[in-house]
């Protein structure tokens, strides 16, 4: 456990808002307080006023860390998280951390699958995929093993690329779901609309050692933002 962090304030955007706040210690993580909105597009309205919320729902007046989903996820939520989460640390005069959005989402698919089993086991075969929508009919997704180390991802692709071998969980399993069952890729159970939870991701944070990244966007592919051609000369 990292020196000096007891109560950390958990946010992803990667898909919908998530903001957990967390008490960690030699026992593992305990939830305080947390929300999850169901809109994909009010990132820049409704983050800031639900951490305050929730800041204000455990007694906080400041954590001793912000952790950051960095995604992968659309450009405009993920700038909205992490600009969020560094103006916030900054303004507190703490840190930020950043973790993949998916390792999180895997942390709460192996747990609530039963696939689960201790972070020590050394087995790196994959168990499940965890997978968010991308929009233009592709997924964002990465591979995990039953300890929930990341073994492949994460990528960006079609979903008839994914392995067929383990199921895949996750909203972008929902929104997907005909090309999977097409390319005979089994979805996990009751996972289809699960997005990710800051909570878990703050788990998966303390499970891999509370690494000291700070947050880093991974975008994967270009922006869907196109410069107009008239404009395209004025540039420098």
């Amino acid at each position: 456990m990292r020196d000096g962090i007891k109560k950390i304030l958990a946010l992803d955007t990667s898909s919908v808002v998530s903001v957990a706040c967390v008490t960690v210690s030699t026992e593992g993580v305990e939830v305080v307080a947390e929300a999850v909105t169901d809109s994909t597009t009010r990132h820049a309205e409704d983050l800031i006023p639900v951490c305050k919320q929730l800041l204000a729902q455990a007694g906080w007046e400041r954590p001793d860390a912000v952790l950051v989903g960095e995604g992968p996820g659309p450009f405009t939520g993920l700038r909205v998280g992490i600009a969020a989460g560094q103006t916030l640390a900054f303004a507190w005069g703490i840190d930020a951390y950043g973790v993949c959005s998916l390792d999180g989402l895997a942390a709460q698919l192996l747990a609530e699958s039963g696939l689960a089993s201790d972070r020590a086991a050394t087995d790196a075969e994959p168990v499940v995929t965890a997978a968010l929508d991308a929009r233009r009919r592709e997924l964002y997704w990465a591979s995990y093993a039953r300890n929930g180390a990341r073994v492949d991802g994460p990528h960006v692709t079609k979903p008839g690329e994914l392995s067929a071998a383990y199921p895949v969980g996750g909203a972008g399993a929902g929104v997907r779901a005909e090309e999977l069952a097409q390319a005979g890729i089994p979805v996990l159970a009751g996972t289809e609309t699960t997005p990710v939870s800051a909570a878990y991701l703050a788990r998966a944070w303390y499970a891999a050692g509370m690494p000291a990244n700070p947050p880093v966007a991974r975008y994967l592919r270009e922006s869907d933002a196109v410069v107009p051609a008239a404009m395209q000369g004025r540039q420098r």
